[in-house]
């Protein structure tokens, strides 16, 4: 697995961003390269996934965000990254719905499935992320 990071925060160490990127890539099973992109989300969303056949997976981070959720939402973007890369998500384009698991699916952002699946991920990912390879809390 190859991941690059353009506009990563100092306070995101490398040996940091190396532990988290490797930690989730062989959590979820993911072998394809990753960029990973440090910008301000004016929309104040955390973070983003996008997938193209052509160009791959690209994450977007906002680098405002704790070392915490910083992570965290790595974690939460690259499920994300999985979803695509298996085929279980298809994002909508224009005013078609999103394709899960293929059949076509609306609603409420929480409910999403993939979401759902997503933060719940998320969440086991950072018990053992920070439990167990950090062994301290990061600030």
């Amino acid at each position: 697995m190859y991941y690059s990071t353009y506009g990563k925060p100092s306070k995101v160490s490398n040996p940091l961003m190396d532990k988290m990127v490797i930690f989730a890539a062989d959590f979820l099973e993911i072998d394809e390269t990753i960029e990973i992109d440090f910008e301000d989300h004016e929309d104040g969303t955390c973070g983003f996934c996008d997938y193209d056949l052509e160009e791959g997976i690209t994450i977007g981070i906002n680098p405002e965000l704790s070392r915490t959720e910083i992570c965290k939402t790595l974690f939460h973007e690259m499920v994300h990254a999985k979803q695509y890369i298996r085929g279980e998500l298809i994002s909508g384009v224009g005013k078609a719905p999103s394709r899960w698991l293929g059949k076509e699916v609306t609603g409420a952002y929480m409910d999403l499935p993939w979401e759902r699946e997503a933060y719940d991920t998320e969440a086991a990912m950072w018990s053992i992320f920070s439990n167990e390879i950090l062994k301290k809390p990061l600030k």
